[in-house]
């Protein structure tokens, strides 16, 4: 089973908020998040996908099977009442999940994410050859100008710790990911997220996201890049809590 971090204990709202990652990332990326969301009453459920933390690797890496592993496991635990989050290679799971259609999903929060997750193939050769040069340059592309040193280095030790085959199987996953024309089936409410400065998944991409999606809301951060949860958690939580207040079906 993937490791992972569930608070169902919580005296509050009914609904549980799923955190889901991206590529070579982990939990503790989701901290502010889930300690905000308990603090509101929700249940939280912070993941670790198969190969990234303890959890264990599966044989072969798709957005298709992280879907999978993730559905048997918020079956396994009962939750009845779903709110999913995932940021990059995880908004595309979510996309993935709520397409399908076999979870009850309530909303979704796409951050930083795109129907298409274009990955160039200099990239992976890069992450396969030389993974400390891959780490720079992914460095300089994934964060705003202003962004606390310590947000870097801990998702550096982050993706470091999962290991350069994970990284590369998750960007190969990305590389594979297309849903352009399986969004319009999304139709529960859908909030999307993007870092005005995102260089790795541009606005552009959100916005068609918002553009094909029938039932969403458009939020873009001044200033923010790809990591923006992270690098604006404030801000980010409260877009959240306002887009979740507005949902009859959600905190009751």
């Amino acid at each position: 089973m993937m490791e992972y971090n569930y608070n169902h204990v919580i005296q509050g709202k009914k609904s549980t908020i799923v955190f889901i990652h991206g590529a070579g990332g982990g939990i503790e990326q989701w901290s502010s998040q889930v300690k905000f969301f308990q603090k509101q009453g929700f249940k939280t459920l912070a993941i670790n996908l198969p190969g990234h933390g303890k959890s264990p690797r599966l044989e072969k890496i798709s957005i298709e099977k992280y879907s999978k592993a993730i559905t048997t496991l918020v079956s396994d635990l009962q939750i009845s009442s779903l709110v999913l989050v995932g940021h990059s290679m995880g908004g595309g799971i979510v996309q993935q999940l709520a397409i399908n259609g076999r979870l009850k999903i309530h909303a979704i929060v796409l951050i930083g994410t795109g129907a298409k997750l274009n990955v160039a193939p200099t990239i992976i050769e890069m992450i396969s050859n030389t993974f400390n040069e891959a780490m720079n340059f992914l460095g300089q592309y994934a964060y705003s100008n202003n962004i606390d040193l310590k947000i870097i280095e801990k998702n550096e030790r982050l993706i470091r710790s999962n290991g350069k085959e994970i990284l590369l199987a998750d960007f190969e996953a990305c590389k594979n990911f297309d849903q352009r024309t399986e969004i319009s089936r999304i139709t529960c409410p859908t909030l999307i997220i993007c870092g005005e400065n995102d260089q790795m998944t541009p606005v552009k991409f959100s916005t068609y996201l918002h553009e094909h999606i029938k039932n969403s809301r458009l939020e873009i951060i001044p200033s923010g890049g790809h990591f923006i949860f992270q690098e604006k958690p404030d801000e980010v939580n409260k877009i959240i809590l306002n887009f979740l207040s507005s949902i009859p079906a959600i905190g009751k």
